[in-house]
């Protein structure tokens, strides 16, 4: 996990505990050859906020390609109109 999204984590946890709760999110991860731990923490740290995964993750590894910025804008796309309706 990137150290900017670390100290987001940090910084946000406990003032927003209780104040979203069941709140939607998504996330994209980018990494050279393995993604399992910044994916393994993300997840449980949403899990400990009681946040709700709104979309699958966007993992890539090594240099991204097409399919994978398709994917990053259908998940967007996704967050967007789940936010909307």
């Amino acid at each position: 996990m990137s150290g900017a999204l670390k100290h987001f984590f940090d910084q946000v946890y406990y003032p927003c505990l209780d104040e979203t709760r069941g709140r939607p999110f998504g996330y994209y991860v980018h990494g050279g050859s393995d993604v399992t731990g910044a994916v393994r923490g993300i997840e449980s740290i949403t899990t400990g906020l009681g946040w709700r995964r709104a979309a699958d993750a966007v993992t890539v590894t090594a240099e991204p390609g097409k399919s994978d910025t398709e994917a990053c804008w259908e998940l967007g796309a996704t967050l967007a109109a789940g936010l909307m309706g």
